[in-house]
């Protein structure tokens, strides 16, 4: 039972927080509401005002006398000292499987004298035991490679005397061919043959010609292999047709012996025989020069022909192979050799790698470690591993890093960053007051050496919107004092107008695309059009419009008449559109008259000193028409929902509370009197609820969203109508 009776509790101390929960986030999406409503609440309550007839200055909140002065335009930013020239030990060892951790270190603060770089003081030791160990892997490899790429030229310089003795070969072959044909023919007659044959040209055809020529004059072949030939075969019909005379005059003999019983019948058949003999020797002989005339001669001189054609052929061949292996064998041997080089290379580098590993001392000066701010620490932060950019014995460092610094403290400069909207201002050689913030009553002078050309990417990898130019301002002298990293404020003289009539820069303000100032005159504020010129953060030049001696209104009034609007048309206010300090300002949002402290420059990020006018005091009077304008309005107070206004709202909740946004637009579209007084409504809730986050009217929210200590400035020639806002006893609030 009292398990039951805990259960039971606890489940409604869940739903009891369930319910606060729920609670909190209606308040927020209502706090969203209430903020983008708190602009017509303001102008609300500024209509009210309004009303009422203004009997005094001192209900504008203040005034200001022209005069006519010097102004001053300067740009200040924050930055740290540094030398000039300073000697940079580096980490130039590479990340290889592995960290590189400091071994050992010098002390921060040691001084190395000219000795100690003479003797090569060690400064730093990283770890190299991972690359040694690598390196006698790699020269390992190396050695192989090396065995093979001398092998390969071996076999490459044997390739290159195989092709000479093969190309030396065929050249020998092709000229023994020749020579066989100029044997068989002739010298003249060969060379007439080979002169015009090819390898499309036929053999027998281009043979015939020649044949014939040869055998209608036989004398063309004498001294040659071919005419000794056909000789012969003549020489043999000779011979043949001697004996078969011979025979037949024996025989002759012979038979008349026999009639006359001289000799016997077996002698006249041995005379009959030899003549038949005879007579087919000479046959024989006939048939054999004939053969050779129309056969012989063409086959033996397409033969050598051919034979000589071949040899051609197989010395291209030979030309080829010989290519193609000497080609292999470049290959071969290139590949190898590149093997072998790369393999050199890597060894050389792991050999560079581990001298890398021990930092020497190259110059005297002081030790100063690293700050890890040269783009380590980013790479670090984005996945390359632990670490911030600390030095110390056992941290892990990175190549690039700046491990130990020696600053030339003899020549000192200040690194500042100058935001984007100023940066156009800032150029070399300008004149610059450095103020250290450890010795604030010592104010150094320099100069502007240098701007950076594109933005600080560091700053922008840890804040994209932010775009700041480094910039480089040298300080005159040297100063003992000065210590690098120290913490300084440079101001930089941008111009300098001499005698020129200036108000403050809340004098100015924007209505309906004029810049207007108003003149306190014995009937009241009179609102008079004003041309402005350079200004800096409290003052701005008045070019036309205003005398010295005139008196202004130090807060320009949002309202001029009862129940209308100063501003009208396109400088209308947009609700939903505009910042609170839009608002207080009466800007136009993205005109381009905007002032000089409420233009593009926007919220500065890292500069926290706030910008205070060095006018005249302005003390009492009770808060202008604008400075109400950034406060919730009070219960029951009427505003005009214009359609702009409506549209602003919608866009802002469709942002933050899509479901109120579709309700008001459903709503828009069926009955729009009844939205606005929807609107009105809601409102009315919020500021009975308390405001956003608990807080009631009148309760600490302040206008623009806490904008204490920002620093608004835009460039030099914009129109002035920014108006810090006047706090109760005299401080203003930017």
């Amino acid at each position: 039972m009292k398990d039951d009776q805990k259960t039971m509790k606890s489940g409604q101390a869940a739903m009891k927080r369930g319910a606060a929960r729920r609670k909190r986030r209606s308040r927020r999406r209502w706090g969203v509401l209430f903020v983008l409503i708190l602009v017509a609440a303001g102008l609300g309550w500024g209509a009210m005002k309004m009303a009422k007839p203004t009997t005094s200055t001192a209900d504008q909140g203040g005034t200001f006398t022209v005069r006519r002065g010097d102004l001053i335009v300067t740009v200040t930013e924050g930055g740290s000292i540094r030398a000039h020239k300073s000697i940079q030990y580096k980490c130039q060892v590479e990340r290889r499987g592995g960290e590189v951790t400091i071994l050992n270190i010098v002390p921060g603060g040691t001084y190395i004298t000219q000795e100690d770089v003479d003797q090569g003081k060690i400064l730093v030791k990283l770890d190299s035991s991972a690359l040694e160990e690598n390196l006698t892997q790699e020269e390992m490899e190396l050695s192989g490679d090396k065995q093979n790429a001398t092998a390969e030229k071996e076999a490459y310089d044997i390739q290159v005397i195989r092709n000479e003795s093969n190309i030396a070969q065929g050249k020998l072959d092709v000229r023994f061919a020749l020579i066989d044909l100029q044997r068989y023919l002739g010298a003249e007659l060969a060379d007439r043959l080979v002169k015009d044959v090819n390898e499309a040209v036929d053999l027998a055809q281009h043979v015939a010609p020649f044949v014939k020529e040869v055998i209608s004059d036989p004398n063309l072949l004498d001294g040659t292999a071919a005419g000794k030939q056909m000789k012969t075969s003549q020489d043999n019909i000779v011979q043949a047709n001697a004996s078969l005379a011979t025979a037949q005059a024996r025989l002759a003999g012979t038979e008349r012996l026999h009639d006359a019983n001289y000799v016997s019948d077996l002698d006249l058949q041995g005379d009959q025989l030899s003549v038949i003999n005879s007579r087919f020797s000479k046959e024989d002989a006939e048939v054999d020069l004939n053969l050779f005339l129309r056969y012989d001669l063409a086959k033996e001189i397409e033969t050598l022909l051919s034979n000589y054609i071949e040899m051609g052929r197989e010395l291209e061949r030979t030309y080829a192979q010989c290519r193609s292996e000497l080609a292999q064998a470049d290959a071969r041997l290139s590949n190898a050799q590149q093997r072998y080089q790369q393999q050199s290379e890597r060894v050389n580098e792991l050999k560079e790698q581990i001298e890398y590993c021990t930092i020497r001392a190259r110059a005297p000066g002081l030790v100063i470690y690293g700050s890890g701010d040269s783009g380590d620490a980013f790479r670090a932060m984005r996945g390359r591993g632990g670490g911030g950019g600390m030095i110390a014995e056992g941290e892990v460092v990175y190549e690039g890093q700046t491990i130990i610094s020696m600053p030339d403290t003899a020549e000192m400069v200040a690194d500042i960053s100058v935001h984007e909207t100023e940066v156009d201002k800032i150029r070399p050689g300008q004149p610059a007051e450095i103020v250290m913030d450890a010795f604030p009553d010592r104010i150094l002078q320099g100069e502007v050496l240098e701007v950076a050309p594109l933005p600080d990417q560091q700053r922008g990898f840890l804040n994209p919107d932010l775009k700041v130019y480094k910039t480089q301002v040298s300080i005159d002298g040297t100063h003992d004092f000065l210590k690098t990293r120290m913490s300084c404020k440079v101001t930089v003289l941008v111009r300098e107008l001499p005698d020129v009539i200036q108000v403050p820069i809340q004098v100015v303000a924007n209505r309906r695309g004029r810049k207007v100032c108003y003149v306190v005159t014995p009937n009241g504020p009179a609102e008079r059009e004003v041309q402005t010129g350079a200004f800096n953060d409290t003052f701005v030049q008045i070019t036309e419009g205003l005398e010295a001696g005139e008196t202004v209104l130090l807060n320009p009034p949002l309202f001029t008449e009862a129940g209308s609007s100063t501003m009208g048309g396109p400088d209308r206010e947009r609700f939903g559109g505009r910042s609170a300090s839009t608002e207080e300002t009466g800007a136009t949002p993205g005109d381009g008259n905007a002032g000089p402290a409420q233009g593009r420059r926007g919220q500065r990020s890292g500069r926290g000193q706030g910008t205070r006018p060095s006018g005249p005091s302005q003390t009492g009077g009770e808060p202008s028409g604008e400075r109400m304008a950034g406060r919730p309005g009070m219960p029951g107070v009427s505003m005009e929902l214009t359609e702009e206004r409506i549209d602003g709202i919608l866009r802002g909740l469709k942002q933050f509370d899509p479901a109120k946004a579709e309700e008001y637009e459903k709503l828009r579209q069926s009955d729009p009197e009844a939205l606005k007084a929807k609107i009105r409504e809601d409102m009315q809730k919020m500021m009975r609820r308390g405001g956003p986050g608990g807080q009631g009217p009148g309760g600490p929210m302040r206008p623009g969203g806490g904008r204490e200590g920002r620093r608004n400035r835009s460039s030099e020639g914009a129109p002035a109508d920014s108006q810090p806002q006047q706090r109760p006893g005299g401080q203003n609030d930017r």
